[in-house]
């Protein structure tokens, strides 16, 4: 009789599940609007609040297990990467397109390098020690830069940037994005453990195992930009068709983004490339204008996407022990401090200062935030950890708890950071523009 008293009748919930539920989605809104009046982004107080929220809660955090975790963080991160397509307007960004490439490709690359070399250097700092494997793992969850906390701050900050530079840094965002999970792929790829393979240095890893992951990870990019294009060839009829309305566009909008997902698994796994695709094809599609305007898209999907943020910020949150932050925090705060110089130094590197000033390039380096994204591979990086090269069982659920910690403190630290910062860089860019 206590057993049925705990759950709601006829579900394995918790009682309360759905009030918990929504009273935390409610102060997270709430905290966000608060965050805006302090000028501070509302990623880092939703990020703060998941953390707060007690891991053991009765009426959320006891249905959250490792499948209910796995499946958030997917869906998710579908959704968020649907939305960066959505963004993607080609007819913006003409003549920053040279640019936002090499800041997404290029530039992610530098930065993760720098950081990566930073992590091993810091290494000391963790007293159980780093394993080079899971320190390049990490380090690959820290890419992409996100548009919907660049949004967020310069809403904080009551400030817009003015001209193309928005618009390339929102295309950064994107690119970065599906940079990142490659990147990620690829070097986990890379590092997984073989069931009857030799335990092979790095050096031995990179010429046997470099080849064949490259060869998957482009099967995964054909097959998602298979699924994209197929997609995105047919989704503007069927909007056309089935979208009698602004209201109607949301349910076929992400119905075309779980079947974009699903045909891009079916076709090889590239499920996330594809729903990237397929946003940035259905946003310079051609619809019946009458009908709705061509930023209709991204409008009705943009509440989806802030909620898929949301999930994803209370998600890593909770999952946060407060013994590993702890243990982690020295080396998290020295990391987020890092990480910014390490993106400037790209900036730098990729930008042409003829084309973009000294303050400009500063703007971009105070603008490139790491937010949902970055969450949402640290989860998938806790679930590697148990598969790669040189990591026990034994030490693969303690050390994915320190890893979890670090980023939360890398992202934290880094979104309360950049937001200091460009309150100074902001009047600078005014008074040059």
């Amino acid at each position: 009789m206590s057993q049925s008293n705990a759950h709601l009748a006829g579900t394995l919930l918790p009682r309360g599940f759905f009030l918990g539920l929504g009273l935390v989605y409610l102060v997270a809104m709430a905290l966000d609007q608060l965050a805006a009046r302090w000028r501070l982004p509302g990623t880092a107080a939703i990020l703060l609040l998941g953390f707060l929220i007690p891991s053991d809660l009765g009426a959320v955090g006891q249905s959250i297990g490792p499948m209910q975790v796995e499946t958030l963080h997917r869906v998710a991160l579908a959704l968020l990467i649907f939305y960066a397509g959505l963004n993607t307007d080609l007819r913006r960004i003409r003549g920053m397109t040279a640019a936002g490439l090499r800041l997404g490709i290029l530039g992610v690359l530098i930065t993760l390098a720098i950081t990566g070399l930073a992590l091993l250097g810091l290494t000391p700092l963790m007293a159980s020690g780093l394993p080079i494997s899971a320190a390049f793992l990490t380090v690959c969850c820290l890419g992409a830069t996100d548009s919907g906390a660049l949004e967020d701050l310069l809403a904080a900050l009551h400030h817009g940037i003015r001209g193309g530079l928005r618009h390339l840094l929102e295309f950064e965002a994107a690119v970065s994005t599906v940079i990142t999970l490659l990147v990620f792929g690829l070097v986990a790829g890379v590092l997984r453990e073989q069931l009857h393979g030799d335990h092979l240095a790095v050096q031995g890893l990179l010429t046997s195992r470099l080849p064949d992951e490259l060869g998957a990870v482009g099967l995964h990019v054909i097959a998602g930009l298979l699924a994209g294009l197929v997609v995105g060839a047919v989704a503007p009829r069927l909007i056309d068709a089935l979208a009698r309305s602004e209201q109607m566009l949301l349910l076929v909008a992400v119905a075309l983004a779980f079947v974009t997902y699903g045909l891009g698994q079916l076709l090889g796994g590239g499920g996330l490339i594809a729903v990237f695709v397929a946003g940035v094809l259905l946003s310079n599609g051609r619809y019946r204008i009458g009908r709705f305007e061509q930023q209709a898209l991204g409008r009705v999907m943009h509440p989806l996407n802030t909620a898929a943020e949301i999930t994803v910020l209370l998600l890593l949150g909770v999952l946060v022990q407060p013994a590993a932050l702890i243990a982690v925090l020295p080396l998290g705060l020295l990391l987020a401090i890092v990480l910014p110089l390490a993106r400037l130094l790209a900036v730098s590197a990729v930008l042409p200062a003829a084309r973009f000033p000294w303050p400009e390039r500063l703007i971009v380096s105070g603008c490139g935030l790491r937010a949902a994204v970055p969450l949402a591979l640290a989860v998938s990086m806790a679930e590697e950890l148990p598969h790669l090269r040189g990591i026990t069982p034994e030490l693969a659920e303690p050390l994915a708890a320190q890893l979890l910690a670090l980023i939360f403190v890398v992202v934290l630290a880094d979104l309360l950071l950049q937001s200091l910062l460009m309150r100074r860089l902001l009047p600078i860019r005014l008074e040059g523009a």
